[in-house]
């Protein structure tokens, strides 16, 4: 798919100010990074902690960082800052409700004011939280949080949106629920940079940008992330970045073994279990 660019980053270095000699010998987080972000993606962020893949988050997003050098090319000329969802999303929430926090961001981007209040209701129902307008944001689960922020994000009509490991602190429920509204937003036309270290929330189709030294180690396709070269254990770029594969990875890594190439390459359940009944199928033809 040819994607008109959304972000461009051109040889992107962050090397903190130092003031001290010792400061003066510490490796840049980022090196020499270059990354084009299509209109409409879905980018999943890899990188284990200090990989520079929050760094990156930051620059993609428009923040402030200290000691950035490149370029940054964007295609909303307004500047704004692009919304960054967090693990703790309380952290950056200013209202007492969740209909409250999203009309006070609305207000913050300037929105038309006699729309604030219709904009801030159809944004929570589209996540969920159509009954939870004006609950106590104390009160909600880790995961609803998660969904006020996204809804914030929907009000303001942003083009592109950043979840920095979003579901790392939440349980498998409300992680499947923030990565689904999060698949929805997308569909409709969002750009999304989802950063993660949960493999299981890969899904077929999906750009991987892989960090590693504050580099771009790896740049491609789900199923060239798994894909082991002449099948030998260890091959993959998943295993050579020092990841573990989910179990149904795994299992097709077994199969392989045996002789059983799935085709397409099996990423989760579903497509296992729908390779695994074609092969059977031409087996009997």
């Amino acid at each position: 798919m040819d994607f008109t660019s959304e972000v461009e980053l051109s040889a992107i270095t962050v090397k903190p100010i130092a003031f001290t000699e010792q400061q003066q010998r510490q490796e840049p987080i980022l090196k020499q990074v270059h990354l084009h972000i299509g209109s409409g993606e879905w980018i999943t962020l890899l990188g284990r902690n200090g990989s520079g893949k929050s760094t990156l988050a930051k620059v993609i997003a428009g923040a402030t960082v200290e000691g950035l050098s490149g370029d940054v090319l964007r295609s909303d000329p307004s500047g704004r800052l692009v919304p960054i969802v967090m693990q703790q999303p309380e952290a950056a929430m200013v209202g007492s409700t969740p209909w409250e926090d999203v009309v006070l961001m609305l207000e913050q981007n300037e929105a038309e004011e006699e729309r604030i209040a219709g904009l801030a209701e159809e944004a929570l129902s589209l996540v969920g939280l159509g009954e939870r307008l004006h609950q106590p944001i104390g009160t909600l689960s880790g995961g609803q949080k998660q969904l006020v922020a996204i809804a914030g994000c929907i009000a303001v009509y942003s083009p592109l949106l950043v979840l920095d490991e979003a579901t790392s602190m939440l349980d498998p429920e409300a992680s499947a629920l923030v990565l689904e509204q999060a698949r929805e937003i997308h569909a409709k036309g969002t750009t999304v940079i989802w950063i993660t270290q949960k493999l299981n929330e890969l899904n077929e189709g999906d750009r991987i940008v892989a960090m590693q030294d504050g580099r771009i180690a790896f740049d491609g396709t789900s199923t060239s992330w798994y894909e082991r070269v002449n099948g030998h254990e260890g091959a993959s770029v998943c295993e050579r970045l020092g990841f573990d594969a989910p179990y149904t990875v795994q299992i097709a890594w077994e199969l392989e073994k045996l002789g059983l190439t799935l085709d397409p390459f099996p990423i989760v359940p579903s497509m296992l279990a729908k390779a695994v009944s074609g092969y059977g199928s031409r087996l009997d033809a």
